[in-house]
């Protein structure tokens, strides 16, 4: 017997919000969040290597003055989408909830940059929130806790940067990591013993929202 969908599943990727957009541009192009009260909310320039800068969006608590933790994040958007906007509420409610100062990366995107300049551009400001220069502008003291983290894209980036850093020594140190949605793995290059246990790519390869199509796409794009 043939079985047909829920008209409300059928009209659920028509409904579904800025960075699931097929178009590139569309997704790029959505308005930002006003943000909310009890944070201070301000932008700096990083210096990167080729003489570029990248952005740092810096939230923090008004009420408190003192040298915090720092949480760096990176937005998620395949590598192709995505800015400081699309993940401003996360980033707001960590500022609010717990005693850090949270700085969202707007690394460069593809295909205007490939990789891995956006992975270089997140690393380069990971360095130097390290130095006393960055601990000073940004008013953190990484000794009380440096944390990195990120969505998709973003907890990819977050996961080689924790190797990087940890080869090269980098002082001081990561205290902890944060993946959210992490993509570590394209589903061609898939470790043979791992085939018969992740599964989801090609069990639900056309879902609304991240199809296997949308994955290529990204990965083709990047790099």
């Amino acid at each position: 017997m043939q079985q047909t969908a829920h008209p409300e599943w059928v009209d659920f990727p028509n409904n579904l919000p800025p960075g699931t957009k097929p178009s590139l541009g569309m997704t790029r192009d959505h308005d930002p969040i006003v943000p909310q009260e009890g944070l201070d909310i301000y932008e700096i320039n990083v210096p990167v290597r080729d003489n570029s800068s990248i952005t740092l969006r810096i939230y923090r608590q008004k009420a408190c003055n003192d040298a915090l933790p720092l949480f760096l994040y990176m937005h998620g958007g395949g590598y192709v989408t995505g800015g400081l906007e699309t993940d401003d509420v996360t980033c707001r409610a960590l500022a609010l909830e717990i005693p850090v100062v949270v700085a969202s990366v707007e690394y460069r995107l593809a295909p205007e940059h490939k990789f891995p300049v956006g992975f270089q551009d997140s690393f380069d400001v990971v360095r130097w929130a390290t130095s006393s220069e960055g601990q000073r502008k940004l008013k953190t003291d990484l000794s009380k806790g440096f944390i990195l983290g990120g969505t998709s894209a973003g907890a990819n980036f977050t996961a080689g940067i924790s190797h990087s850093a940890r080869d090269e020594g980098l002082s001081p140190t990561i205290t902890g990591v944060v993946f959210l949605a992490g993509s570590f793995c394209h589903p061609d290059v898939r470790p043979e013993k791992y085939l018969g246990r992740i599964l989801s790519v090609d069990e639900i390869n056309d879902a609304p929202g991240l199809t296997r199509k949308s994955i290529d796409y990204f990965a083709g794009t990047t790099f």
